[in-house]
């Protein structure tokens, strides 16, 4: 009788408020940012255990581009969990939340704190958006001379990814948020700017503008040139 009563106590204990139980920081995370300019960015961490026993892995910042950014200086407790991004300029510090089955915290970046909660799994996918597949290009008649716009858009099981390039700017990809309603086609890098426009009756081209920093300039995007 004894052994059956210390048994529902310890039981009863572990349901009503006994010690928490420590997580794992080892495997994928996501959660959500918002930047100082009122822009919401999807933020994930993968972490590995390395052959010496010890932590590493990367973070993503799949709503702005598709590449790793490798980790540093990662440590984890059972209730807190640290790493660092030196590409990114950034350092996560977090606590475990068993309420919110998260690690609570704040990212650090170019010394700006803005809050995140990583929690386990994989963030949703994109949204399919239909009719826009394939490559795409144009250009913008800039002040300070041309700029070749190229947009790669690709629908697969995870959704519909738009991928922008400024090649006279910069070799790198950027991801874009793309959406249409009916005609109207949207391209917005998120922070940065965007095109606005309408697709043609045939679905070759998109007329419009490139929108940013308040000012706007005609650019046409033709399908597979």
């Amino acid at each position: 009788m004894t052994i059956r009563v210390l048994g529902l106590v310890t039981a009863m204990s572990a349901v009503l408020g006994g010690p928490a139980l420590a997580e794992d920081a080892v495997g994928n995370w996501f959660g959500k940012v918002s930047t100082p300019v009122g822009v919401d960015l999807t933020i994930t961490a993968h972490i590995n255990r390395n052959p010496a026993g010890g932590l590493e892995g990367f973070a993503e910042s799949p709503d702005q581009m598709l590449a790793p950014l490798p980790m540093t200086e990662v440590r984890a407790t059972p209730d807190s969990l640290t790493f660092a991004t030196p590409s990114a300029k950034a350092v996560f510090t977090g606590k475990w939340d068993p309420a919110a089955k998260g690690w609570v915290g704040v990212l650090r970046q170019n010394d700006v704190d803005m809050p995140l909660t990583l929690v386990r799994g994989a963030p949703p996918p994109r949204p399919v958006v239909a009719g826009l597949d394939g490559d795409w290009s144009g250009v913008i008649e800039a002040p300070q001379g041309d700029l070749r716009i190229k947009l790669h858009v690709k629908t697969e099981a995870d959704g519909t990814l738009a991928l922008f390039e400024s090649p006279d700017q910069s070799p790198m990809q950027l991801v874009a948020f793309l959406t249409r309603q009916d005609d109207g086609v949207t391209v917005t890098l998120r922070g940065i700017g965007g095109f606005f426009g309408k697709l043609s009756a045939d679905g070759k081209a998109l007329d419009g503008e490139w929108r940013q920093g308040g000012g706007a300039l005609p650019l046409v995007l033709r399908k597979g040139r």
